[in-house]
């Protein structure tokens, strides 16, 4: 009898400690993040799609996050968002103030691993706010205007690096149709590349559909671009008479076009580095799913023309968990097919 008394007592005192564990949690979390500042950094510069998203994202979020920090945008352009992950993941403070904007860097570690001083499967990712959706887009005066005759004409695209989806896009079209065109990298941002573009420095670049529409609207509504191909799993619904790569793409190197595309739901995600507490993990995974639902947010998304298309932790992770365990073989043809090897 005494022997299962000293049983309850000690099973309602562990139940007791379960239930005060997890305010008490919340309460430190809160307690961490009150009156500081959380970083957003991205990869590129100021002016085109990352940053239209980071400052949208920076001005909702604090809301969702306990202790309401300040939550402000940094840059830190280089190597098509390695530099940025590298940072995040390396030298940054691991306890949650430094948030990644990421890249598609899942496929910078696969690809092109020079540099690259992170592993992607042990970031904390917090979710995904849309798929990148990138266009060949050709300003008006280019001399190629369709498909066929990027085959013949002379054509200058532009491209951040060759570890960044702009110049890998644009090296996967020309494997698969036997393009000619020169391919230049360099620029620093979608803003740079639209610059060069309007200047008549490129004819054009693989831009996301964002940065167009985001940044220069009246380029559509005057004609001033031409959208030939986009590099997206299916055609989007605003660019139903673009055909995508794999649609253009012969059978037998089709994998290797699906391969690169798989890393475009995870090339708008966020993500912490690999020490941060699981409880502020925990806390910035649940503000970000919340501000994917926020009004207000998604409100001044559509004011901006940012789309959104979530996509949680767990989906994320799994994605980048199939790109970083693809098979050497697959790795090879990819890499050849984006220029990086002979």
């Amino acid at each position: 009898m005494l022997h299962e008394r000293r049983m309850r007592i000690s099973a309602l005192s562990m139940l007791a400690l379960a239930v005060l564990a997890t305010p008490a949690s919340a309460q430190d979390v809160a307690e961490f993040y009150k009156g500081k500042t959380v970083s957003i950094l991205m990869g590129t510069g100021p002016g085109a799609s990352y940053d239209l998203y980071g400052r949208t994202i920076a001005e909702h979020i604090s809301r969702h996050i306990p202790g309401q920090p300040t939550v402000i945008v940094e840059y830190m352009p280089g190597a098509g968002g390695v530099v940025a992950a590298n940072h995040i993941y390396g030298i940054a403070p691991q306890d949650g103030t430094k948030i990644l904007l990421s890249h598609a860097i899942p496929l910078s570690e696969k690809l092109e691993p020079t540099g690259v001083r992170f592993e992607s499967a042990k970031f904390n990712w917090l979710g995904a706010y849309d798929s990148i959706v990138q266009v060949l887009t050709l300003w008006h005066t280019a001399p190629a205007s369709t498909v066929a005759e990027l085959k013949t004409k002379p054509i200058v695209v532009g491209a951040f690096s060759k570890t960044h989806l702009s110049y890998q896009w644009a090296s996967l079209l020309k494997d698969a149709i036997g393009a000619d065109y020169k391919i230049v990298t360099g620029y620093r941002s979608g803003n740079d590349c639209n610059l060069a573009m309007e200047r008549g420095e490129i004819h054009g670049w693989t831009a996301s559909w964002e940065s167009i529409q985001g940044t220069r609207p009246h380029w559509l509504a005057e004609h001033k671009v031409k959208m030939l191909v986009q590099f997206t799993v299916e055609r989007a619904a605003y660019l139903k008479d673009v055909p995508t790569l794999t649609e253009l793409t012969p059978p037998a190197k089709r994998d290797v076009a699906e391969f690169v595309i798989a890393g475009t739901p995870f090339a708008r995600a966020m993500a912490v580095g690999p020490g941060v507490p699981a409880e502020r993990v925990a806390a910035l995974r649940k503000a970000f799913d919340a501000l994917m639902t926020d009004r207000a947010f998604l409100a001044d998304a559509a004011k901006r023309k940012l789309e959104i298309g979530p996509r949680d932790a767990a989906q994320v992770t799994a994605l980048v968990n199939k790109v970083t365990g693809a098979s050497p073989e697959l790795i090879t043809r990819v890499k050849k097919a984006i220029g990086q090897i002979e």
